[in-house]
């Protein structure tokens, strides 16, 4: 995996010399890991170049196992969730302040005033306790949205405290960042959808995973193959819909097969799917594997994904990682699954959602070409990489990099040799990410790091309070000026024309379950959910 651009400067090569971070993940999941938790380990990788990163998660798991494998500090910690900020409700406050009382919450106060980071990044909107310790320590808060919240009377409950208990928001899609006003959106909130890690699509192998899936299914070459993944299998997820929209097909396409993807979340309904596609007849027709260990050789085994998502997705990273396979994918219109599939030329392949006849419709018409198909997919991929491909999200991340270190470490590392950034676009209708600047080192600059507060060190240089004060500031008028960009495809041709070399750059990503899908299995985390 290629790692991300430095900023030109002095090398810095020690631990020590980095600004430390912490990043909250709400679930930590022993039997597979989820969407959530694959995009914020894959973010505080790209991160660690940068900031010495902390994860702190509820419990031992594939992502603690994981991050430690990649060299990432890990914390475990039980801190309850508060469901209720995705689903607001009138009494959520008074529940709130209820946890705050908790010896959970009082045990994380402490240990983040011990600890004194120069700002912790919270991931879903149901992890509220660890922003809102922060913020009563007066340490900068980054809250990562990447699921929509609940839209009725109460939705502004959820909305002020995301507000009130963060300096910035980071907002995985339009349809993520919607609930806030457009003040708020204006003031604090930046756009950072997800990409993938070239490395981990394993590229070069793909027509020999092919070949080997396909048969261990018992797949004939000829037979194609319709794929369905969730992490966490539930009603939300419409593999139902799945089912019966295969009943459809398997009148005009006798020879298509159905391959289904994902641990069951709700095993009754799960169970009642299984046997749905046994009452149908088609047994012989349906592969159900359950958690995929190899999910790119599950990818590469398809012709075509579906996407029957029944809730308004935050972003829908399977649509995304379908097209990192080239696979043309057909999906309801839920939430930011537009978004995707209008970046990749295919809204035609959207069809409103719970209507199974549309849906079958759409997967009928590309099986009746699939040299047609397989184009669609080609292409595809190649528009999704201009948007959402490694190289856009690199831009991106580098810009708020240095953004970061400017309000909360005051100085931005400096990094020997690097080539300097090209200006990082943010996708549409988000703030723009300030370009990376090179900047030479201040002579007596803090060796150690040290932010705008005096650390009290021997030796320090630092700037005083009242320059480390102006100097913050004029980073954030500066950032809050930057011109708003034309979209995700603006920033991937920034990109490309900046740096057309990062095109083989990895980065990697998916969006949070939603709410029936907080609480895993292995997860027993205690928290308000009215």
């Amino acid at each position: 995996m290629a790692a991300p651009q430095p900023f030109a400067g002095e090398r810095r090569d020690t631990m020590a010399d980095k600004a430390t971070i912490v990043l909250f993940s709400h679930v930590s999941n022993t039997r597979s890991i989820t969407g959530a938790e694959k995009l914020l380990l894959f973010f505080s990788r790209e991160l660690s170049p940068y900031f010495n990163c902390i994860l702190v998660a509820p419990q031992d798991g594939k992502l603690t196992q994981l991050a430690r494998s990649y060299g990432l500090q890990v914390r475990l910690m039980s801190i309850p969730l508060v469901y209720g900020v995705y689903t607001p409700y009138a009494g959520l406050p008074a529940d709130i302040r209820k946890l705050q009382e908790g010896r959970e919450y009082h045990e994380l106060t402490h240990w983040l005033a011990e600890l004194r980071p120069s700002f912790v990044i919270t991931s879903t909107c149901v992890h509220a306790l660890p922003p809102i310790a922060a913020k009563s320590l007066g340490i900068p808060v980054i809250w990562k949205i990447s699921e929509t919240i609940t839209d009725n009377e109460f939705t502004p409950i959820s909305v002020e405290l995301i507000h009130n208990n963060s300096d910035e928001i980071l907002a995985i899609s339009q349809t993520a960042a919607a609930c806030f006003p457009e003040e708020i959106r204006d003031s604090k909130v930046t756009q950072l959808p997800p990409s993938w890690s070239d490395a981990d699509l394993m590229f070069e192998a793909w027509s020999k995973l092919r070949g080997e899936r396909r048969s261990e299914l018992k797949i004939a070459p000829g037979d194609p193959l319709i794929g369905y993944v969730s992490s966490f299998i539930n009603k939300e997820k419409g593999l139902e819909h799945f089912v019966k929209m295969a009943v459809l097909v398997h009148e005009q396409h006798p020879a298509a097969r159905y391959l289904v993807v994902g641990t069951p979340g709700d095993k009754s309904y799960y169970e009642r799917c299984v046997r749905k596609v046994k009452l149908e007849g088609l047994t012989s027709r349906f592969r159900f594997v359950g958690y995929e260990e190899c999910l790119p050789a599950a990818y590469c085994a398809m012709d075509l994904l579906v996407v029957p998502s029944l809730i308004r997705e935050g972003f829908g990273m399977t649509a995304l990682e379908g097209y990192a396979f080239s696979k043309p994918v057909v999906a309801y219109d839920s939430g930011g699954l537009r978004e995707i599939l209008d970046a990749a030329g295919c809204g035609e392949l959207l069809v409103p959602a719970g209507d199974m006849d549309a849906l079958a419709g759409r997967v009928n018409a590309l099986l009746a070409d699939q040299a047609m198909a397989a184009g669609i997919g080609r292409q595809a991929r190649e528009r999704i990489e201009a948007v959402y491909g490694p190289a856009a999200y690199r831009v991106r991340l580098q810009g708020l990099a240095e953004r970061w270190h400017l309000r909360y470490c005051l100085q931005p590392p400096q990094l020997i040799g690097g080539p300097e950034a090209p200006p990082a676009a943010a996708p549409a209708g988000g703030k723009s990410a300030p370009a990376a600047q090179p900047t030479g080192a201040r002579p007596g600059a803090a060796p150690h790091g040290c932010g705008p507060r005096s650390c009290g060190a021997a030796g320090c240089a630092a700037p005083s309070p009242g320059a480390a004060r102006r100097e913050r500031a004029r980073a954030v008028r500066s950032a809050r000026q930057a011109p708003r960009a034309g979209g995700p495809a603006a920033a991937a041709r920034s990109a490309a024309r900046a740096r057309p070399e990062a095109a083989g750059a990895s980065g990697g990503v998916r969006h949070p379950e939603q709410p029936a899908r907080f609480l895993r299995a292995g997860h027993n985390q205690r928290g308000v959910n009215p």
